[in-house]
């Protein structure tokens, strides 16, 4: 599997959509992309400090909202 950092496209999308884009932003750091052996992409959390819940959580959102850009749905809905 090859890790690394999400696409700027996917990292903009994610910051035009949250209110809290400073939060989003320290979110986003913990927020990768992994390819697996088959080709197929996902995304991936490294949070440990679940003590901070409101960057947990956003993390948490940063990761749902990635995953359904790389699966090419639209977030506008959300």
């Amino acid at each position: 599997m090859k890790e690394r950092p999400l696409p700027d496209w996917v990292k903009e999308k994610i910051l035009e959509k949250v209110t809290n884009k400073q939060l989003a932003q320290e979110a986003l750091k913990y927020v990768t992309l992994v390819e697996k052996e088959d080709g197929t992409l996902w995304v991936k959390e490294n949070f440990e400090d679940t003590d901070k819940h409101a960057l947990w959580f956003m993390v948490l959102h940063c990761v749902n909202l990635a995953q359904r850009l790389i699966r090419g749905e639209n977030i506008d809905d959300i």
